[in-house]
């Protein structure tokens, strides 16, 4: 399966390029986000790509739903980022998770711009374009925390307050656009932790295997486990940084649930 989702990311690479910096349509969606024929065409290719090899296995797609009643569920996000991508910002990527009973068991993450493409397995390891990659074992003073740039809604002001405990600790934040590739940011070594809110599991899927696998950990703003349901992210590098982010973190996040 791994094999069919890097293929199919690299496919829908090739459309996100083929889009780039072109003067195309945007329509609004019901949560503020936007799409174009560059999304629709991608998860179109992805869906494609997949089903002819496994017919029987669900999709869950950001443009299209969820189709078909397998126990193994793709989840895909043909353009991760779609803001970057229409202000002509090169920071976007496609993301295919693998959830096989219920849990997560295989991610690929593709930056077509960088032609850096990520992949993990459970037990395998993570590795980006063939070479395996680890986080880094910095502490929270010392390191970048990624923090989700999603600000639509009153319930922004959850960001800001979680910003302001944030900086009494961690004095490097930065925003990405991208939950996909704020999480390959940790997998890799470059940051210590991504938070992540307002999202869908097409948004972390990938995420949460590739960084496992990189040595990192991923919960929900609790501590618990991810879940389809989940939309509040959180990837670090080790379990000391991760409680603390917790301890930040969960009085801004406590009872959150996804805005519209």
């Amino acid at each position: 399966m791994i094999e069919i989702a890097k293929e199919a990311a690299k496919a829908a690479g090739k459309i996100i390029l083929k889009h780039f910096n072109k003067n195309l349509e945007f329509t609004q969606k019901s949560d503020g986000t936007f799409v174009s024929i560059a999304d629709k065409e991608a998860e179109r290719e992805i869906k494609r790509i997949i089903l002819n090899e496994y017919p029987e296995h669900s999709i869950s797609g950001e443009e299209t739903g969820k189709t078909g009643k397998g126990n193994t569920i793709w989840h895909v996000d043909p353009l991760d980022g779609t803001t970057n991508f229409k202000n002509r910002i090169p920071s976007c990527c496609v993301s295919i998770g693998i959830e096989k009973d219920g849990k997560f068991v295989a991610g690929v993450i593709y930056n077509p711009f960088s032609d850096e493409l990520f992949h993990a397995e459970t037990g395998k390891g993570a590795y980006l374009n063939g070479k395996r990659i680890r986080v880094n074992s910095l502490p929270l003073n010392e390191g970048i925390i990624e923090i989700d740039s999603y600000f639509r809604s009153d319930k922004a002001k959850i960001k800001l307050q979680t910003i302001e405990r944030l900086i009494k600790t961690v004095p490097n934040l930065r925003m990405k656009g991208s939950t996909a590739l704020e999480m390959t940011e940790v997998a890799r070594g470059f940051c210590v932790s991504s938070i992540s809110d307002a999202i869908h599991a097409y948004d972390f899927a990938a995420g949460v295997v590739i960084v496992r696998e990189a040595g990192g950990i991923v919960t929900d703003q609790y501590g618990h486990e991810p879940l389809n349901d989940s939309t509040v992210i959180i990837a670090s590098n080790n379990k000391e940084n991760h409680n603390k982010i917790i301890e930040i973190t969960k009085e801004s996040y406590s009872g959150f649930k996804m805005w519209t």
